[in-house]
């Protein structure tokens, strides 16, 4: 039973990311750069959620100071810069594209499962990565093999996101061993949020003046491509395996 609740976590967090990705490709196209809309949903969610449980459960906020580390690690190379890269790629390509190669991260999850040994690795799951890849290369590149015509730059970028995705699946299974999964979202989010305001500080953020509307836009891609989705994927790895999460996503 709580296999099927995993995966059933998995599913619901990876339909999300895709409508989310769908529609930051269209503010790409309105003239969003990728770093003020990854910045800002990351920021807006890590503020929403820390609010909340510092007036409702503070609980969940107490951890070892000497475990900062693990959540700046998991926020910085995890959490921002698989969303950056994958979202520079969705700008520098197209959605379908960003989400396969970034995709191609099970293959990475498998071997490090396979030499750490934190999983058994069988026949089914190897066959079914294939499955999952071979697909998602048929549905993007179709017959006329487009996929290879790709810009270099989103090639670049594409693979820095399935690194850090893989590095997220897999180091975050071992978080979630010692920490609720409220904790890991909240201080993972801040550690990222803190970390954009080196690359796009305060007072740049000032003079581009954003309009009320746009605040909005902000607030729903950050409900929708962060908040909804990494709480069920998330929630998802406490039970099911790195390597089977990200198959099924």
């Amino acid at each position: 039973m709580n296999s099927i609740k995993g995966y059933l976590f998995i599913l619901g967090g990876t339909i999300f990311w895709g409508i989310s990705a769908t529609i930051a490709k269209h503010f790409f196209i309105q003239g969003f750069e990728p770093l003020v809309l990854v910045q800002w949903r990351l920021t807006i969610s890590a503020v929403i959620l820390f609010i909340y449980f510092l007036i409702f459960n503070q609980k969940l906020l107490k951890i070892n100071y000497s475990d900062l580390y693990i959540f700046i690690l998991l926020g910085v190379v995890g959490i921002a810069g698989s969303n950056f890269n994958y979202y520079f790629t969705i700008q520098q390509t197209n959605v379908a594209t960003a989400i396969l190669i970034q995709y191609l991260a099970p293959i990475i999850v498998l071997l490090y499962s396979a030499v750490s040994k934190i999983e058994r690795i069988t026949f089914i799951k190897i066959i079914a990565a294939i499955l999952s890849i071979t697909g998602c290369f048929l549905a993007v590149a179709g017959k006329d093999f487009s996929l290879i015509h790709i810009s270099k730059i989103g090639l670049i970028t594409g693979f820095g996101s399935t690194l850090c995705w893989s590095f997220t699946n897999i180091y975050l299974r071992h978080i979630l061993k010692r920490y609720k999964v409220w904790t890991c979202l909240v201080y993972s989010f801040l550690a990222g949020s803190i970390f954009w305001l080196f690359f796009n500080p305060p007072w740049k953020i000032i003079q581009a003046n954003f309009s009320t509307e746009t605040w909005g836009i902000f607030f729903l891609i950050a409900i929708i491509s962060v908040l909804i989705p990494h709480t069920l994927y998330f929630t998802g790895l406490r039970y099911i395996g790195a390597s089977k999460a990200i198959i099924t996503g």
